[in-house]
């Protein structure tokens, strides 16, 4: 059975022809080889005929013994070289019985007679006698004769062969012609003539197609592309209204890209970028009952809304919609490209699980979009519809502007953390300017009133009480102002981050913890989003200063920090204390609060409530609360 490929055929073709020729090759070599040794075989016996004419007349002509010992040397030498074979002549007798029988017959008569009477002869035992001569000369000829006669045979099989090769290449050469006209030259006879009716225009001529599989391939291809310029020519005007249509459709996904591109570079927070970026899908997904962009934090396996757009409000507040193994969205956004969620619109009865919040809220069909950059996930983008919707035109543009919300996102936090990288470079070169100027100056007034009180010590007159009393007053005052200079450059060294400020607050209690002795702790309620790196800074510096005003003035022996993280973000800093008057607590340029003068403005910065309560000689609580509103992440 011939294998279907051409190529295929050819190469076995090619390995019969070259095995056929090798084996032809060899054939002739070992032929000719053996009719080399025989015409060796048959020169060696025409000398051994020679050898014994010489030395019959050498003995007749009473040669001298050493002579003819010689002579009889080179025939021993002869009949050797024709028993043994001298392979690189080459010379060797054939391998054929008869010519072994005389071999063997002209060696035991040279051996057991004709020798023997040579040497007696030559040594003078023995009378010559020459009628002994050509009865030996006849069985030299024998083996001569049988030689030639197998080498006969060598020729008339070599004649044969060349003549059985000549026939063979012709019938080769013969079948060649045949196969390649069937193989080759009649389907590309076929292949132009279908050529030749396309250019006359009989589009969609077909051609039979080859049962070889490379000119099937190119018939079936011949075939298609004749169908397919049938179509062409029938079809033009419905091919280019779908080109023209393709065309729109890409313009389209240009105008979007661009727009998006303009409406992203412009805006200045995340929360911006979302609610625009959502509103423009909302009206590319016209089906689409409702949207939600939400940020990813995984180190809290939880999900901030950032923006919405006709989400009902038990899916802005539901805590399962916050947490991201439970969501149907977030479980959705940890698997590889664009997720569909379908719930089931009537719930089987005898399906034992709860109904997810959002098939209850009539939503039966989720499409989840990731929204990363440079490989990192950041966030999701989940579009609401009520029922099962065809969205695989939008997919890959949708995909790709969530992709650029993400890069929006990162950029905009890299824009935020540069900012405060500079706040935090500014604020350590005032630290350092402050420990080069004030606080040395500070250290060395310090020492000079050491100096002073020693050398009052010293003085032989009486020092007056009142000159100890200014004298302390000022040690005290310029050990206070060193430690409020300290704490200032410790408060300006503190570094926050956006995932920091747990352990910021953290590094303030330890070390108010090991300035005052004061028992402080810490207590962390609930989970909610994240405050912004701005909430964040305002809301640890408002917390230095209520540890700073505690540590100076409240005299307090247990101190306790709460944080409660609920739709709010609420701060209480609570000792127990002496308390103060709030009677007049916002005169702050009268009464000289310019601490807590600072801390409202703070609070004000972020658009968050400040609250002092404290009651004389019992407590005093402070309170920052964050609303909701303001909440937004980044």
């Amino acid at each position: 059975m011939l294998p279907k490929r051409l190529s295929a055929r050819l190469k076995l073709l090619t390995l019969l022809w070259l095995l056929v020729a090798v084996a032809s090759i060899v054939l002739t070599l070992v032929l000719s080889w053996r009719l080399e040794g025989g015409a060796a075989a048959i020169n060696d016996t025409g000398s051994l005929r020679m050898q014994t004419y010489r030395l019959g007349l050498l003995l007749e002509s009473r040669a001298p013994e050493a002579e003819v010992a010689g002579f009889v040397g080179d025939f021993d030498h002869t009949i050797g070289n024709l028993v043994k074979g001298v392979p690189e002549r080459p010379l060797f007798l054939p391998d054929d019985e008869a010519v072994q029988q005389n071999m063997a017959l002209l060696r035991a008569s040279w051996q057991n007679e004709v020798k023997p009477w040579f040497l007696a002869v030559s040594a003078g035992k023995a009378a010559f006698d020459r009628a002994r001569i050509p009865p030996f000369i006849q069985t030299i000829d024998t083996l001569t004769k049988s030689i030639e006669a197998v080498n006969n045979r060598y020729i008339n099989r070599l004649r044969l062969f060349q003549l059985v090769l000549l026939a063979l290449v012709t019938v080769s050469s013969l079948v060649m012609v045949v196969l390649l006209y069937a193989w080759i030259i009649l389907p590309l006879g076929r292949l132009q003539n279908g050529v030749n009716a396309i250019h006359e225009g009989d589009f969609g001529v077909q051609v039979p197609t080859d049962h070889l599989t490379e000119f099937a391939e190119v018939d079936k291809g011949f075939n298609q592309m004749s169908t397919r310029l049938r179509d062409l020519y029938q079809n033009l005007e419905q091919e280019v209204a779908d080109k023209t249509r393709d065309l729109a459709e890409k313009n389209r996904s240009l105008e979007t890209l661009y727009f998006f591109s303009h409406l992203l570079s412009q805006t200045l927070t995340v929360s911006e970028a979302a609610e625009g970026f959502l509103a423009k899908i909302m009206e590319m997904v016209p089906q689409a009952k409702a949207g939600s962009i939400r940020l990813i934090d995984f180190q809290r396996k939880r999900m901030d809304l950032i923006a919405h757009a006709g989400l009902p409000e038990n899916l802005q507040t539901a805590e399962a919609c916050r947490r991201l193994e439970e969501c149907s969205c977030g479980t959705a956004a940890g698997l590889q490209g664009p997720q569909t969620v379908d719930f089931y619109k009537t719930r089987p009865t005898d399906l034992a699980v709860n109904e997810p919040l959002c098939s209850r809220s009539g939503f039966h069909f989720l499409r989840v979009f990731k929204i990363s950059s440079s490989g990192h996930d950041l966030g999701m983008m989940t579009l609401y519809f009520t029922e099962a919707v065809r969205t695989d035109s939008d997919t890959a543009l949708i995909e790709a502007l969530c992709r650029q919300l993400g890069v929006a996102v990162s950029n905009l936090r890299l824009g935020i953390e540069n900012r405060q990288l500079a706040v935090l470079q500014e604020r350590n070169l005032i630290a350092q300017g402050l420990h080069d100027s004030i606080a040395q100056t500070l250290t060395f007034l310090n020492l000079q009133i050491q100096m002073l009180d020693k050398a009052l010590d010293k003085s032989d007159g009486k020092r007056d009480r009142k000159v100890d009393e200014k004298l302390q007053f000022i040690k005290e005052g310029v050990q206070e102002c060193y430690e409020d200079v300290r704490e200032l450059l410790l408060n300006f060294r503190t570094k926050i981050t956006r995932n920091e400020f747990n352990e910021a607050v953290e590094q303030l209690v330890s070390r108010f913890r090991q300035q005052t002795g004061t028992h402080i702790e810490a207590e962390w309620h609930d989970d909610g989003p994240q405050l912004t790196a701005e909430q964040q800074l305002q809301f640890i510096f408002i917390l230095q200063e209520s540890l700073s005003n505690i540590r100076k003035h409240a005299r307090a022996q247990n101190v306790c920090l709460t944080f409660r993280n609920q739709d709010d973000f609420e701060m209480t800093i609570e000792d127990d204390g002496c308390g103060f008057d709030t009677a007049h607590l916002n005169d702050f340029a009268e009464n000289g609060h310019v601490g807590l003068n600072i801390m409202f403005e703070r609070a004000k910065r972020i658009r968050a409530r400040l609250d002092i309560t404290s009651e004389k000689g019992s407590r005093t609580a402070v309170t920052l609360r964050l609303p909701q509103q303001e909440r937004t992440p980044e």
